[in-house]
């Protein structure tokens, strides 16, 4: 069985910059927490070296994925629970992944009434094939709610990838799987525990603000709270490591919520394409602020 990897593509994905924060895993912890999962490239790279779960004394299940994206995460549960149901859906899409109609067809199956009582499968494979057969691997979507990425005319999407599927199914077991406001998984975290942080980033431009994973956005006030509570977390003896961009405003955030508890932290900065803008040229150059407090 192959690594385990992400299962979508995903604005903000952590694949690039693995290598970089892998040596900032600390080598120990409880629990893994991540409250933004979105793609859980640092969730699948921390499974493939052992760190999950390699306390056997843990009374809890060995690691949080949360989101507040309902779709992401019908997928991870799919995945973990009704693989075999999902494979099978996901066969039928594959057959037509260079057609445009069909791609719209499936796309405003979210207007349909009873949408959300569809069955999980059957939702989790319409998310995976709009994922790979969308515009550059979007996900957007609009006041509403209802996702509105256009087509993205790929030579040879894979829809039907069974070996990655089969490999996130193994990690995902013993996971516990939320849906919430991010505050929710963070509640839980005790002592001991890591929490990896990636939220939606402070927009650089108008043309970099990629917030719209759900109806509800995630403005400057969100990122003022959430930084509020990272900083209690770690005063309570968590292992916290965060992303988001690097801007004054992102510093000074981070420093002034920590400092405020009395929690030292460490900053880096690390450059990374980022590849899901809208705008060709401003796909490079963007800088990632990375912070941790042990």
């Amino acid at each position: 069985m192959p690594d385990a990897r992400p299962i979508l593509k995903w604005a903000g994905g952590k694949g690039q910059l693995l290598d970089r924060l892998q040596p900032l895993f600390p080598p120990k912890f409880n629990r893994y927490i991540e409250p933004f999962a979105g793609a859980g490239a640092v969730f699948f790279r921390l499974h493939n070296l052992g760190l999950i779960g390699a306390n056997p004394r843990l009374r809890v299940k060995p690691a949080i994925l949360n989101d507040f994206n309902g779709e992401l995460m019908a997928v991870y549960q799919a995945v973990r629970d009704h693989l075999d149901e999902l494979l099978d859906e996901l066969t039928r899409h594959q057959a037509h992944v260079n057609d445009p109609d069909y791609y719209y067809y499936v796309r405003n199956l979210d207007r349909e009434p009873d949408f959300r009582q569809w069955p999980l499968p059957v939702r989790a494979a319409r998310t995976i094939f709009l994922n790979k057969t969308g515009y550059n691997g979007l996900y957007r979507v609009n006041q509403s709610g209802y996702f509105n990425v256009p087509f993205g005319r790929y030579q040879h999407p894979t829809v039907l990838d069974r070996e990655t599927l089969k490999a996130a199914h193994l990690a995902l077991q013993h996971v516990d799987l939320m849906c919430s406001d991010f505050a929710q998984p963070l509640r839980l975290a005790r002592k001991g525990d890591f929490i990896y942080i990636d939220p939606p980033y402070q927009p650089l431009s108008r043309t970099a603000n990629f917030t719209a994973y759900t109806s509800r956005g995630f403005g400057w006030s969100e990122q003022q709270r959430l930084a509020k509570w990272l900083a209690r977390i770690a005063r309570r003896g968590c292992y916290v490591l965060i992303n988001n961009a690097d801007t004054p405003q992102v510093r000074e955030l981070y420093c002034s919520a920590f400092q405020e508890r009395g929690v030292l932290i460490h900053m880096e900065s690390f450059e990374t394409t980022r590849n899901i803008n809208s705008a060709p040229d401003a796909r490079s150059g963007g800088q990632e602020l990375t912070v941790w407090n042990y």
